[in-house]
């Protein structure tokens, strides 16, 4: 019999792109642009600076492909380290900094703040939705929880509100969040489908990295706002960026972590829309799922033309050391494929044989 635990669905950047919100690699672009124009001409510097050692790194190792290493989370993730200082654990170990990044820096590394804020104050605006019908193609989540019957497990490495879109009363989505009152605080509780008390809604929202209606409130207790961050400084936003910093010990990140392990685990299929493979820590998991039980199935959606899926799989195969034969990918893009009328059935014929004949 098949159990609500057997699919799981990992949603990346990719899936929004065609929401008119843009991927990591998209804002670096945007930022570049905008280091062009007068207000933020004085950070040209810095950030070339920033980039052109990081692209230096990187080459060190051996991986010269900027677009495997080099993103908005891992620029907003360096300049923070860089910010840290004398507070970095390995600053005692720095007989001292590159003169011409103390130059750039400013003093205290005043201007490598101020550059952090800025973008983060941008990315806000960035994954807003300027027309919200723009991501209706989200709703296919809806026609797909219909065919399987059981609630649908998503975890998103996305800060915008392309699935909460979603949200209805036949269509409940569980983020964590009571859906009125006051207070509004996370709480993990709502997440236990054991919960006597608890309804059963239509899927569970693990929003991995935060989310751009979150803040924190005088306790540190994550909240949900009404504002969309509209109001919210960029800095005090609790998302996560930089990829030794997604596994933060703290809720809710810790426990969608542990969640989506337990999943992996547990699961039959894990379906990964619109994922680049570029978190290092979710890649680590797949693989110990997929090495684990050997009838599990990786499928990939993206943007991907259909001469193109043996080098797609082959890429994502190396990018988490699995063999290719593991990976199955579905040619075409994230809105393709979630507004294919016949998701449901595409999705259950991707388990196994003796699991996909199984009436629900």
């Amino acid at each position: 019999m098949s159990r609500n635990s057997d699919i799981i669905i990992l949603l990346g950047a990719g899936a929004s792109v065609q929401a008119n919100i843009p991927a990591s690699q998209q804002m670096i672009e945007k930022i570049e642009e905008r280091l062009k124009k007068h207000d933020w001409k004085t950070f040209a510097d810095l950030y070339y600076l920033v980039k052109s050692s990081i692209v230096y790194a990187s080459g060190l190792k051996g991986t010269f492909e900027i677009r495997d290493f080099y993103n908005v989370e891992v620029l907003v993730h360096t300049l923070s380290e860089l910010e840290r200082r004398e507070n970095h654990p390995i600053y005692p170990f720095i007989s001292d900094w590159k003169s011409h990044l103390i130059q750039l820096a400013d003093t205290n590394f005043d201007r490598i703040k101020q550059f952090r804020i800025n973008i983060l104050n941008e990315l806000k605006g960035w994954v807003q939705l300027d027309n919200e019908s723009e991501a209706d193609y989200f709703k296919g989540l809806k026609t797909l929880q219909h065919h399987l019957n059981y609630p649908l497990k998503i975890f998103s490495l996305n800060y915008d509100l392309c699935v909460e879109r979603c949200d209805s009363e036949q269509f409940r989505i569980e983020s964590g969040f009571e859906q009125k009152g006051k207070k509004r605080v996370w709480d993990w509780r709502r997440f236990d489908e054991s919960n006597p008390n608890q309804d059963v809604p239509q899927a569970f929202l693990y929003k991995m990295h935060g989310s751009i209606d979150w803040k924190r409130d005088e306790n540190d207790n994550i909240v949900k706002t009404d504002d969309k961050g509209a109001r919210t400084p960029g800095d005090e936003l609790p998302l996560i960026f930089g990829t030794d910093r997604k596994l933060e010990a703290g809720d809710p990140y810790l426990f969608y972590a542990y969640e989506f392990r337990r999943c992996t685990l547990d699961c039959k299929v894990i379906l990964c829309i619109g994922y680049g493979f570029g978190d290092g820590h979710i890649n680590k998991m797949i693989k110990q799922a997929l090495k684990t039980e050997p009838a599990m199935r990786l499928v990939i959606v993206g943007n991907t033309k259909p001469e193109d899926v043996m080098a797609k799989a082959t890429w994502v195969a190396s990018k988490i050391q699995l063999d290719a034969k593991r990976i199955q990918v579905i040619p075409g893009t994230a809105k393709s494929f979630l507004e294919d009328g016949n998701i449901g059935k595409k999705v259950t014929d991707l388990l196994p044989k003796e699991d996909a004949n199984v009436p629900f």
